[in-house]
């Protein structure tokens, strides 16, 4: 084993980085188990080798990799995941890198990855990334970490990528379905008296994978990730509970009239001979959907994709019943400023609204069996919300089947 780090020890960085992975690949990848032993040796050699964490002697290194030499080591990691033609091959070793992962060095490193993987629409990056988000937890502190760091990149610095950022749905599915579980827990959330929103270039981006792909937010489940041999798989949780609170809390937290623009497009004209210029195009104004709209969009696509999230065998899988309970004190702290500020509740339109898309996508959800845990505890919570007709007839309805 020793022979394996006197030999990349020949090498200076980048190149002792590119020879490292396949030595890591070798001791990991091939065997029922790796040992201990291997799994040491693989972890010396990522942390000397790889990152440039530690010396010869196992000692901290204080400077780490330099800018470029993260630019580097990143085209290096793009190429060898790119050419892993191996699913398990591939995240045995991705895991091996970013695996139970304390370091910041390493999380900045991956989130320039995942983020340069989004922009260069690399599925096998993707992929693997997808698979750490949900090893991880799509809801750790390193997984938000992550994707606020891959909003920040995409979201807010450039807004000029759409087109690109919408085709990942059909070429990575499973990450982007794990990517919109950390979204919805990043944002929709009062915290301190103030609603953390999502941007609406990143709302409009998840409305449309989400409407135009009914089987999106199931594709971790239906796709269960290539895990190395006695490593514990954890299970992909779904979007759909934390897109049901933003559509559901959407009318309590928008102002539906915003963003109401006009864009006219430019007159296109032509000039005919011996006449004057003539306009052949009428001026056009295109409205762009609101955020109000586009709340609506994406709960007509959450309810069409618990549709698709129907099991024909097992139990249900797609949606937490507590996660959708937790909807219920949110809308009570609603209810109660209605009322301390003397309105009715029965005729605040926000409100309604709210409960009606609760009630719309509890019913889909029960009817269509995707919801699994305490059933009767969501029925209670949901009894204790205002007055709604249609949220009165799907509780009476479901507490007589139980």
């Amino acid at each position: 084993m020793s022979d394996i780090k006197h030999s990349l020890r020949k090498y200076e960085f980048p190149i002792c980085a590119k020879e490292a992975l396949g030595r890591i690949e070798q001791l990991l990848v091939g065997r029922a188990a790796p040992s201990n032993k291997h799994l040491d040796i693989a972890m010396d050699v990522i942390s000397e080798f790889v990152f440039c964490e530690s010396d010869r002697r196992g000692g901290r290194r204080g400077g780490g990799l330099s800018p470029l030499q993260e630019l580097q080591l990143i085209e290096i990691m793009c190429d060898y995941l790119s050419a892993c033609t191996n699913e398990t091959t591939k995240n045995t070793v991705f895991l091996s890198l970013f695996g139970g992962m304390e370091s910041q060095r390493r999380l900045k490193i991956l989130s320039i990855l995942a983020s340069m993987a989004v922009s260069a629409s690399s599925t096998p990056v993707l992929l693997a990334v997808g698979v750490w988000l949900q090893q991880m937890g799509c809801s750790s502190g390193q997984s938000l970490q992550l994707v606020e760091n891959v909003i920040r990149d995409h979201f807010y610095l450039n807004t000029s990528n759409q087109g690109a950022l919408k085709s990942l749905a059909n070429t990575a599915p499973q990450f982007v379905s794990n990517f919109i579980t950390a979204v919805t827990e990043l944002y929709m959330h009062d915290t301190q008296g103030t609603k953390k929103l999502p941007p609406k270039n990143l709302l409009e981006v998840i409305t449309s994978w989400v409407y135009s792909n009914p089987t999106l937010c199931m594709s971790a489940q239906l796709n269960p990730a290539a895990l190395p041999s006695g490593s514990i798989p954890m299970a992909a949780v779904t979007p759909l509970a934390g897109l049901i609170h933003w559509c559901a809390l959407a009318p309590l937290y928008i102002d539906g009239d915003a963003e109401m623009v006009e864009v006219p497009v430019p007159v296109k004209k032509i000039k005919l001979e011996c006449e004057k210029e003539r306009s052949i195009v009428k001026t056009v104004t295109n409205k762009p959907l609101t955020e109000a709209e586009l709340y609506i969009k994406l709960h007509l696509g959450v309810l069409h994709s618990l549709r698709a999230g129907r099991r024909t065998h097992g139990p249900p899988t797609a949606v937490n019943a507590q996660h959708l309970a937790a909807l219920a004190p949110l809308v009570q702290a609603y209810a109660h400023n209605v009322l301390k500020r003397g309105g009715k509740l029965i005729s605040d339109d926000k409100l309604q609204d709210c409960l009606d898309r609760i009630g719309q996508s509890v019913q889909v959800a029960l009817a269509n069996g995707c919801v699994y845990g305490n059933i009767s505890n969501l029925l209670a919570a949901l009894d204790t919300l205002p007055e709604n007709r249609l949220l009165r007839i799907i509780i009476k309805t479901h507490q007589q089947a139980i």
